[in-house]
């Protein structure tokens, strides 16, 4: 599941239940440092253009994918 949290309280809600032992992917130039989803869970701000991808299992080698959210134009500007 992807979420776009607005916020670190939103942010724990997307964790859910995940293990703090599983492992976090963060795409280059997030700025996201956390390796794992206890770290994850200490941050004290979120941006707003980040979104968090969760494994649908919670299998241990499963991982959180933290991502850029990008804005895609649909239709030309007039």
């Amino acid at each position: 599941m992807r979420y776009k949290p607005k916020n670190v309280a939103a942010l724990h809600l997307a964790l859910g239940g995940l293990p703090d032992r599983m492992r976090v992917d963060a795409d280059p130039g997030t700025g996201v440092s956390a390796r794992t989803v206890g770290e994850l869970r200490k941050a004290t701000t979120w941006p707003e253009n980040l979104a968090i991808t969760t494994p649908l299992d919670r299998h241990p080698t499963s991982a959180v994918i933290v991502s850029k959210v990008g804005t895609k134009r649909t239709t030309l500007k007039p």
